[in-house]
């Protein structure tokens, strides 16, 4: 095995030079969780519940301080099933956060957290 390696080589630095070149090799891993576990998937493939779902989403956006709250400059509340689902049946929720994507004003909510919305919206936005 030595004649085919420089003197200058000896089995260590081979050894040591392989085992550099798999540690890096294996550490540019980037594969997606999601992709290969399912991991979040099946909530946004769920059945979109307003308790469990659609409230805790417009808590963490649309129901904060400034915005739709007692004293928010946003229209109306979003702090219980009734208050929302008058925007939903006047199409104002699902214009400006689905069509328009416009609110919240923060930013975009994640594909997730749309899709879910409109599960509920087009299962008839039940209070459940």
């Amino acid at each position: 095995m030595h004649r085919f390696l420089p003197k200058t080589m000896n089995m260590p630095w081979l050894l040591l030079a392989l085992f550099g070149l798999a540690a890096a090799w294996s550490g540019c891993y980037y594969d997606n969780e999601l992709e290969l576990y399912g991991i979040g998937q099946m909530e946004c493939d769920s059945i979109g519940t307003f308790a469990d779902n659609v409230k805790p989403i417009l808590d963490g956006n649309c129901s904060i301080s400034g915005c739709h709250v007692p004293g928010g400059t946003g229209p109306g509340l979003f702090e219980n099933y009734d208050q929302v689902k008058s925007f939903v049946d006047n199409g104002r929720l699902e214009e400006r956060v689905l069509v328009q994507r416009n609110m919240p004003p923060t930013g975009p909510l994640t594909n997730c957290q749309l899709q879910l919305i409109q599960t509920w919206i087009d299962a008839g936005a039940p209070d459940n």
